[in-house]
């Protein structure tokens, strides 16, 4: 018959290597009752040998010391390992302070170690880091049945998975927020981009107005040039007398016939546009066929 040790005695059904909760059940908490023995400093441990002594040496010193233990409940979640004693509400009092009743609470990335002492199965302890001062300190604990300290301890175990899960999703979501981020802008550059000129782009656009202006200054003195080729061409004719003025529209003289060409008759003449030199146009063959 093979020999059993104390590990053995302890049933634990399901295999270590399984989850015991789900991922939700850490995100609301998980509670378990036990008794709190007491919590010491500690040097930083380098293996689980010191562990353990640590954890036997802070039973023996508050059992000396005739320090009862006190009956608290623990929750484990994703906010970390919160100890609090477990007291009953009096009819008296109508507000319950959770903050007179807690004692500990430690997040779950300051957790150093958890485990069970080999000699007595109900006695587990966990070893966090102060966040002020960086020092260690170990939390001791007992269970009422061995089976529940095994629990708590896989328990606190499994939550480490979970943050480090946590964290890894958070990390490809501000990266994803980060990489939307960046082409939501490169997005928008386009539409500033269509809605204002750059220099290049307003250089270019002055430079085609002035080419426009050129050009539409060039046509109206093509269109006078050419009036006046033709008021030439009659003069030379006889066909216009000298002194014979063109008159527009209006009835304003705008030429002259001289003996030496044509003139315009004031120097204060307008310009010709497009539908003054067809006006133009049609009042020379009016006088013509007059």
């Amino acid at each position: 018959m093979p020999v059993r040790n104390r590990y053995n005695l302890v049933d634990d059904v399901a295999d270590s290597r399984l989850p015991l909760h789900s991922e939700e059940a850490y995100q609301h908490g998980i509670s378990f009752q036990a008794k709190y023995v007491g919590s010491l400093d500690v040097p930083r441990p380098n293996s689980r040998m010191e562990i353990v002594a640590s954890m036997r040496r802070i039973r023996y010193e508050f059992k000396a010391k005739n320090i009862k233990k006190k009956k608290v409940s623990i929750v484990v979640s994703v906010d970390g390992v919160k100890v609090s004693l477990r007291k009953k509400q009096k009819r008296k009092e109508w507000t319950w302070d959770e903050s007179k009743m807690l004692i500990m609470h430690d997040p779950i990335y300051r957790i150093f170690y958890v485990s069970h002492d080999s000699q007595d199965l109900k006695i587990f302890s966990y070893i966090a880091r102060d966040g002020s001062n960086n020092s260690f300190r170990c939390n001791v604990f007992k269970s009422k049945k061995k089976t529940q300290a095994m629990r708590i301890v896989r328990t606190v175990g499994q939550a480490f998975e979970v943050c480090h899960k946590l964290s890894l999703q958070h990390a490809e979501q501000d990266a994803d927020g980060q990489a939307d981020g960046e082409s939501d802008k490169s997005m928008d550059k386009p539409s500033s981009h269509d809605g204002k000129l750059t220099g290049a782009e307003q250089e270019e656009v002055g430079e085609s107005g002035k080419h426009g202006g050129e050009d539409s200054v060039v046509g109206v003195s093509l269109r006078e040039k050419a009036v006046s080729e033709i008021l030439q061409s009659l003069a030379e004719l006889n066909v216009v007398k000298p002194g014979q003025t063109i008159m527009d529209i209006d009835g304003k003289s705008v030429f002259t016939v001289t003996s030496q060409g044509i003139s315009p008759s004031s120097p204060c003449s307008p310009s010709l546009t497009p539908l003054a030199s067809q006006h133009y146009l049609q009042l020379l063959q009016q006088q013509l066929q007059q």
